[in-house]
């Protein structure tokens, strides 16, 4: 479905770590705001080219996508 539609998002870094974080605490409500910060950051790095939602819901299910 999502490969059928082209969904806008934020393409800046602020905007894009900004809802990633907003998906992520309508995923886990009570996550440490500095981890998904940071998270938020290093998924920005990565994945900064893909929906910030989609990203921050596969993180939430799959864990990080790439290791450190």
């Amino acid at each position: 479905m999502l490969a059928a539609h082209r969904v806008a998002f934020p393409r800046d870094q602020a905007g894009w770590t900004d809802a990633y974080v907003t998906s992520m605490s309508r995923l886990d409500s009570g996550a440490d705001p500095q981890r998904v910060e940071s998270a938020a950051l290093a998924a920005w790095r990565t994945h900064g080219w893909a929906h910030p939602a989609v990203i921050a819901h596969l993180e939430h299910a799959l864990g990080p996508l790439l290791a450190d």
